[in-house]
């Protein structure tokens, strides 16, 4: 089956998670991704080097082996559907190894501290002089303008200054981060489409782009009714918990069996006629305080006490499927265990094998979209550090043998990192 992207190349010397996870999609959708990496800073999804026993990211089968930054569980997510180059960028000849690869391809995708690229003479300006319709995007932390534009950040600071912490937590607690660190996934998904609309665009005018994404701004933007209300109502929006400033009620409710949760959210008079209605409850149905949403924030506390009455009674996916077929929003709390066998991600085919063998195989998350057509599919499992690198110097940079044995021996290429040296 053709793929959407296929005959697109994309350089990919982005790392931990945005990049990577735009990268991953667009793979999966037929481009060829290389991603560059440098045994003197390879992606940090790979791990700490000097301390193989951190947590970053759960290694494949529990076991981090001799090559531990192979098999940790963020690069493997993360970074499938590509191949891998080690190129030191720090080396004069590492960067003319790059700007031969960019030659030969189409996008390239970074997300630096601001500055990096110019300074390894790798900037937009740099890369249109050796390919004048190259795109090239930045996934920057603060974008590529403004005080603090040399600022860099991890998803946990992100959250802070975009101010989505400011309403996570309970009402009267401390700011919250929401656990997920959603900034990354988000912009992951988003800058794919931006990709894909900067393709389209070369296809029709033959013109490249540089397109300045700005995390924290991607970030921001989602918080519209938060900033309305200030503007509007001069009104500072506080963390309220598992509630809703205009459905009520909503929350987590306990369900039968440990640790067990189900999410309700009524957002009319229609839902909570039916919620009242499948609890067997008619006291909240017909109590005057509750017939109103006005009267149910009111009373939320007390109504909180019915739910959970009724909910802890109940299987959460019963419960989900009582409340569903009466039109109630309603959601049981899954776990990661949960996931992975959930019938819907199953039946949809969310989860996609892969793995280096048959006895490595295993789910990993596919994408949140599906094209009719081409609808895409893991191309590659993730990479080995430098497995592909004399693959691709030789057949996208035209470099010869004698050329490819003498980077390796100057040391601008690796298949290990520095720090096991």
């Amino acid at each position: 089956m053709n793929l959407p992207l296929e005959g697109i190349r994309i350089l990919d010397p982005s790392q931990v998670w945005a990049g990577p996870t735009c990268t991953k999609i667009l793979g999966d959708l037929g481009a060829d991704i290389i991603k560059v990496e440098s045994a003197r800073r390879m992606d940090i999804a790979r791990g700490d080097a000097h301390n193989p026993q951190i947590d970053q990211g759960m290694y494949l089968d529990n076991e981090p082996t001799d090559k531990p930054w192979d098999r940790t569980g963020r690069y493997l997510d993360r970074n499938r559907s590509k191949r891998n180059i080690c190129l030191d960028l720090t080396h004069e000849r590492g960067v003319d190894a790059f700007k031969r690869l960019a030659m030969n391809s189409d996008v390239v995708i970074e997300n630096y501290r601001q500055g990096v690229m110019a300074r390894f003479g790798l900037s937009y300006e740099d890369l249109r002089e050796i390919k004048p319709d190259i795109i090239m995007v930045t996934l920057g932390s603060q974008g590529a303008t403004g005080p603090e534009v040399a600022y860099g950040s991890f998803g946990v600071t992100l959250e802070q200054t975009a101010g989505v912490a400011s309403i996570t937590g309970y009402l009267g607690g401390d700011p919250s981060t929401s656990g997920v660190l959603f900034p990354d996934p988000l912009v992951a998904v988003a800058s794919v489409g931006i990709v894909l609309s900067a393709i389209r665009q070369h296809r029709e005018t033959g013109e490249g782009v540089y397109i300045d994404f700005s995390q924290r701004e991607m970030t921001s933007s989602i918080l519209g009714d938060m900033v309305m209300d200030y503007t509007m109502n001069n009104n500072i929006q506080v963390p309220i918990g598992n509630r809703h400033r205009t459905f009520a009620p909503q929350g987590i409710y306990p369900c039968l069996g440990d640790d067990k949760w189900i999410s309700i959210s009524v957002e009319n008079n229609d839902d909570w006629k039916a919620l009242a209605q499948c609890m067997d409850n008619s006291v909240l149905e017909n109590d005057s305080r509750f017939t109103d949403t006005e009267g149910r924030h009111e009373h939320h506390d007390e109504i909180d006490q019915h739910i959970a009455q009724w909910t802890s009674q109940k299987d959460a996916f019963i419960a989900m499927e009582i409340l569903q077929l009466a039109n109630v929003p309603a959601g049981v709390v899954n776990s990661g265990e949960q996931l992975v066998h959930d019938p819907q991600l199953v039946s949809s085919g969310f989860w996609e094998y892969s793995g280096r063998g048959p006895s490595d195989s295993r789910p990993y998350l596919s994408r949140p979209f599906q094209f009719s057509k081409t609808p895409g599919a893991t191309q590659l499992p993730a990479p080995l550090l430098g497995e592909h690198t004399e693959e691709v110097l030789r057949e996208v940079a035209g470099m010869s043998d004698e050329e490819i044995t003498e980077l390796a021996t100057l040391g601008v290429t690796a298949n290990d990192p520095l720090s096991f040296k």
